[in-house]
């Protein structure tokens, strides 16, 4: 029997469990450049959308009573930030703190269903088609900018700089913009030529009705193709951009390639998505927390020596009430001063400054655990590494190894053992000549 001793070898967790890979979307997420790009395409998107709804034709429209600027606020101020509950505390139970976790898909449930509300605006949605528009042509250049960081990040452990990451997704721009249109283009045009054809039939007279209900078989099949189309493309949208991002490639091999990996393991891709929105939210927790700190103790800081007129309320407590766990932006309700009624808003956008880089960490989330989601889908369908990535050959040629120049003291030693070598040879056929002239001589 061997008398070696073995070794205890540490467990690489990652490897057993790859799904733990998504936990580094936390870290690539809180990077400042992510923040940044996401940061500037929520406010631009944002105020776009609430310029356009104030254009006659196209916006002025309302839905659950108010406008989009309303219900965008309401949904960042009530359900995103939400009340903060811990279970046996004040009278709440675990059902609470659920929700209290569970408020940035709460708040996503919610956009999503304001989205479809202003699609079906009557008589025709001109505000969500031009705001859809605007929305993927801003979103598509900060998302394929983060997923290209987070693509390196991931495999190679490399930081690719911000003005690298932009020139690629903007190079990147077509395939980003069109990848997420391209199957429910096909999927209109495939309804509305279903619909064109059985209503054709259907003008027939006396047995128009006929013939489409015996071929009603049709419409149906059509019907099963279209809904997996609407699956397949809504389920893939969010590996298009990470798939351009780490293979380098098209729209169309975006696509095929989601759909395929999503496919082929419909139970891992599931089990990666829950697993990630879970971890989401709870690190949400931590940036809305740090984002309250932030506002709460900017306000009692800058209220320690601030007095001024109008009773004993002090003046910053007129223009930006206290922060709370409830709201971040309360109402102050306070009689104003001269110039105060338009410091406020001065102090608002400041604050929401604050909750906007709050919401922005939500976007860099989802890009970043989508990219890790996509290499892992990758690696187990295709068997290919997760250290493999596009490389630009600009990159390529910076990780080139730089040949150093010979230092001048072995250049200068190299230089006189070559400059001595011919005189030796010299000497050789000088010795030479000489034998010969002395063997001439004794002749």
């Amino acid at each position: 029997m061997s008398e070696e001793g073995g070794e205890i070898q540490t467990i690489d967790w990652r490897r057993c469990c790859a799904f733990l890979e998504i936990l580094r979307s936390f870290r690539m997420a809180i990077h400042p450049a992510n923040l940044l790009l996401c940061f500037l395409a929520l406010v631009l998107s944002f105020w776009l959308a609430v310029l356009i709804d104030e254009i006659p034709g196209i916006g002025e429209t309302t839905v659950n009573g108010v406008s989009f600027y309303e219900n965008m606020r309401g949904i960042a101020t009530s359900t995103l930030w939400g009340e903060w509950a811990l279970p046996y505390i004040g009278g709440n139970t675990w059902d609470d703190f659920f929700t209290f976790l569970m408020a940035p898909a709460a708040a996503g449930r919610e956009v999503v269903g304001l989205t479809v509300a202003y699609w079906q605006q009557k008589p025709f949605p001109w505000f969500a088609l031009v705001n859809t528009i605007l929305s993927l042509a801003i979103w598509a250049v900060a998302g394929g900018a983060v997923t290209r960081m987070a693509a390196v990040r991931v495999a190679r452990e490399e930081s690719v700089p911000l003005e690298k990451a932009l020139l690629f997704s903007l190079r990147k721009w077509p395939s980003t913009v069109t990848s997420p249109l391209i199957p429910f283009g096909v999927l209109v045009f495939l309804a509305i030529m279903t619909g064109v054809v059985a209503g054709l039939l259907l003008m027939v007279p006396h047995v128009g009705e006929f013939v489409v209900g015996i071929l009603l078989f049709l419409p149906l099949i059509m019907g099963v193709v279209l809904a997996l189309i609407f699956i397949g493309g809504a389920f893939s949208v969010g590996l298009q951009w990470p798939t351009i991002a780490a293979e380098g490639s098209d729209s169309f091999d975006a696509i095929s390639r989601s759909i395929s990996y999503i496919s082929s393991r419909p139970w891992k891709y599931i089990f990666y998505t829950v697993f990630s929105v879970i971890y989401g939210c709870a690190t949400f927790i931590l940036v809305k927390f740090l984002t309250f700190l932030t506002l709460r103790i900017t306000h009692e800081a800058v209220s320690t020596f601030s007095w001024g007129a109008g009773g004993a309320e002090d003046k910053l407590m007129r223009l930006w009430q206290v922060p709370t766990l409830a709201n971040p932006l309360p109402e102050t309700g306070l009689e104003l001063f001269g110039s105060e009624a338009r410091a406020t808003y001065i102090f608002a956008v400041w604050v929401w400054v604050v909750l906007g880089v709050m919401i922005a960490f939500l976007a860099s989330f989802f890009f970043c655990s989508q990219t890790v989601i996509y290499f892992l889908l990758r690696k187990s369908v295709d068997a290919t590494d997760i250290e493999e990535v596009y490389m630009e050959e600009s990159e390529e040629e910076e990780e080139l190894p730089v040949e150093h120049p010979v230092e001048g003291s072995e250049a200068d030693e190299a230089g006189e053992e070559t400059a001595e070598e011919p005189p030796a040879e010299e000497e050789g056929e000088d010795e030479s000549g000489g034998a010969e002239e002395e063997e001439k001589g004794d002749e």
